[in-house]
């Protein structure tokens, strides 16, 4: 596992030895592909585990991200490839649990949310999370949210986003939800 592109490009990341499963190198390139261009952005990477994908948005010119990770082998890892990566003065470490972090309001309006639970959590947990990034004001007017699950998952869609990008890896799956886009009329 490496950082794909940007600033940090090519440095292999450490992974915690259990309870983590990060988004293999092809995903993550083509997700992030898809998600465009970074710079200036605050993003938001909860069960961070290694920090793989806050860490790739750094990499790529985002301005802050906040890493939300609760296991204390995975905080070790994340530390280290902040630290391995030359990013840490725009990374932020809560060593904390996902459902905590949500229940307080957020310090700024968050442009990308990666949340990326470990297949074993039920979907009811990743929609009572995806609720609380909305109904908690999390996201900025034009912000998104990555959500990525076994291939299997459907039915994730937040109250008041829309599902705008949607594909399948293997056995998993990346959902990508933001607000919908009014469309102009034409004249």
């Amino acid at each position: 596992m490496r950082v794909i592109a940007g600033e940090a490009k090519g440095v292999r990341l450490k992974s915690p030895t259990s309870g983590t499963r990060p988004m293999m190198d092809r995903m993550k390139e083509s997700v992030f592909s898809h998600l465009g261009e970074f710079d200036g952005l605050t993003v938001l990477d909860l069960y961070a585990g290694s920090g793989s994908l806050g860490l790739e948005a750094l990499s790529r010119g985002a301005d802050h991200a906040i890493f939300v990770e609760s296991a204390r082998e995975a905080i070790v890892k994340l530390e280290q490839n902040i630290e391995a990566t030359g990013l840490s003065k725009k990374a932020e470490v809560r060593w904390a649990d996902v459902k905590s972090s949500l229940s307080r309001p957020p310090d700024t309006r968050i442009d990308v949310v990666f949340l990326d639970p470990p297949y074993n959590f039920p979907v009811s947990t990743v929609r009572s999370d995806l609720e609380a990034i909305v109904m908690g004001g999390f996201l900025s007017n034009d912000g998104k949210i990555l959500v990525h699950r076994p291939g299997k998952e459907s039915g994730l869609e937040p109250l008041g986003l829309t599902l705008i990008w949607e594909r399948e890896y293997g056995q998993s799956r990346v959902f990508v939800f933001g607000h919908e886009e009014e469309e102009e009329e034409e004249s």
